[in-house]
């Protein structure tokens, strides 16, 4: 066998792999969709994403309505009543959408699902080369699958479209009468609009997509640890936050009791370890929590909730990492926390400089492990997390109330 044959033969394995994965098709568009959107409304495009997308179905009733007046449109009148009903819903899917609070992959896959039918029975009504002619439109919500959704999704929406566009031909020619000779000219143009480009297009999008998806996590995370780095945080933030005005945010700045002294004594690869051993801790101990690593020896870790529970569960996870009942502590560590509304996760750095300065509390104090600051009143005294701690103080002490005015300068 030759090296080129041998190569085919890897790449047809190869490929009949990829297309049998079971994983990979359950998990269908999520990625993707996450990472178009999450950049699209990191940039605030989400309005525009939302109205682009509804458009692209409300659109139809419009077009609906001028087709009923050409010689293309439907000829009878439950073609006429069908072909209206597919342009009503596509209308009201659009409206769907645009409407609905919180759109999620699901939703996205259900869209296009819902408008590849509606554009079927809108094209089945038409007549002559209205028919075949309609079905150019695949190739217009095509162009978002392949953005959206990626190349599982958009090898579905194309195997729709050529069994529409065969359909539509089938039909045009023996219920019409029209020769396929003389269909050719609207045929060909159909099959490379609504399934050969969007396939074109689409090698492209993914090249593009794997390429900013390396370049975003590199810029967004920390090398050493793998967790968010400030850029990251923020854009993490900003997705957790969205649409989540009444809830409550929980901010700590963690800082190792003497890394420099470590550093010193074992060596930067010893600290580097400790570094990494850190992140893995939090990341198991607290893994709801968005974490950043801020530099050097210190760690952020943002919590949100809209109960109590919520509070209490990461306010007690950080205390079971830096306070042992017996024997050391998971992390050695100095903890400040800034409890705040949820309202503008731009405000994220007021939040950070509260903890931080609560930080500097525990350090000066070694008696503390945990300082927690409430400056706006968010969690209520009667609120407080129970269980208290003699070695954290503010909300969990019992000595200390909430503090609900802002922390002294």
């Amino acid at each position: 066998m030759s090296p080129r044959s041998r190569r085919y033969g890897r790449n047809v394995r190869r490929l009949a792999r990829i297309l049998t994965d079971r994983s990979g098709w359950r998990e269908a568009g999520r990625a993707e969709y996450a990472f178009a959107t999450s950049g699209i409304i990191g940039q605030g495009g989400g309005l525009a994403l939302r109205f682009v997308v509804s458009a692209l179905a409300i659109v139809l009733l419009p077009i609906g309505v001028v087709s009923l007046f050409l010689p293309i449109g439907p000829s009878t009148p439950a073609a006429t009543v069908a072909y209206l009903g597919g342009s009503i819903g596509g209308a009201v899917l659009g409206v769907w959408w645009l409407l609905r609070r919180r759109r999620s992959c699901r939703d996205a896959i259900v869209f296009v699902a819902c408008a590849d039918v509606l554009l079927l029975i809108s094209a089945l009504t038409m007549s002559g080369y209205g028919l075949v002619g309609t079905t150019m439109y695949f190739g217009m919500l095509a162009m978002l699958v392949a953005f959206l959704l990626g190349w599982r999704i958009l090898l579905l929406h194309c195997l729709f479209s050529t069994a529409a566009v065969i359909a539509a031909t089938v039909v045009t020619v023996h219920a019409h009468g029209i020769a396929f000779g003389e269909l050719y000219p609207v045929v060909a143009p159909a099959a490379t609009i609504a399934i050969a480009l969007p396939l074109i297009v689409q090698f492209v999008v993914e090249a593009g997509r794997r390429g900013l998806g390396q370049v975003t996590l590199e810029r967004d995370h920390d090398t050493l640890t793998g967790l968010y780095g400030r850029r990251g945080l923020d854009a993490e933030m900003r997705r957790r936050l969205r649409g989540d005005a009444d809830g409550v945010c929980v901010v700590a700045v963690l800082d190792l009791d003497g890394f420099k002294a470590f550093n010193d004594a074992y060596g930067h690869q010893a600290g580097d370890r400790r570094l990494v051993e850190t992140a893995r801790c939090l990341q198991a101990g607290i893994p709801t929590a968005a974490l950043a690593r801020m530099g050097g020896d210190e760690f952020l870790i943002v919590g949100t909730g809209a109960r109590r529970a919520d509070v209490e569960a990461i306010l007690g996870a950080v205390r079971a990492l830096v306070v042992a009942q017996e024997g050391p502590p998971l992390i050695a560590a100095s903890v400040g926390v800034a409890i705040v509304p949820v309202r503008d996760p731009r405000r994220l750095p007021e939040a950070i400089e509260i903890a931080d300065t609560a930080l500097y509390e525990a350090k000066a104090d070694r008696s503390l492990r945990i300082v927690v600051r409430d400056p706006c009143g968010a969690v209520a005294p009667a609120q407080a997390p129970t269980d208290p701690d003699p070695r954290v103080s503010g909300v969990t002490a019992p000595q200390t109330e909430v503090r609900s005015a802002p922390p002294d300068r």
